[in-house]
């Protein structure tokens, strides 16, 4: 039987992976002077099956470092933990959505881990304090 403090910092360690990957991702989109936006800009407008208006595109790619950055951040709060959670499986389907766009198929699988980080991270009970094993 594996205990109950074991989980807690098992969802902890879930957490601070979450929150990696977002502030790793929306920084290294903030500091590619553009590339990213540039980048994948140009794919949407190509020849897609499902085609989006490009301000529409244009505004959420703006959005998106800035998105990565404020979810990691939220995944640090224990009291709004959920929310940030579900704002984690919100954001995971909009990229996932996207890459469907893109017919980027392997993409869209491997999206799919990540939205399993959110549903360990759900189940899991958490720890009371960043700071306690409480």
């Amino acid at each position: 039987m594996i205990s109950k403090q074991t989980l807690k910092d098992a969802e902890r360690i879930v957490r601070i992976t979450m929150i990696v990957i977002l502030l790793t991702a929306g920084t290294s989109k903030l500091f590619s002077q553009g590339g990213f936006f540039d980048y994948n800009s140009q794919l949407f407008q190509g020849d897609l099956r499902i085609n989006l208006p490009a301000p529409l595109v244009n505004a959420y790619l703006t959005m998106v470092p800035f998105i990565e950055i404020g979810l990691g951040l939220f995944l640090f709060s224990n009291k709004f933990r959920n929310l940030a959670v579900y704002a984690w499986f919100a954001f995971m389907l909009s990229l996932l959505f996207g890459h469907y766009i893109l017919e980027e198929w392997s993409a869209v699988n491997q999206m799919l881990d990540y939205i399993f980080l959110g549903v360990l991270c759900l189940i899991l009970p958490n720890h009371l304090s960043w700071f306690s094993r409480k």
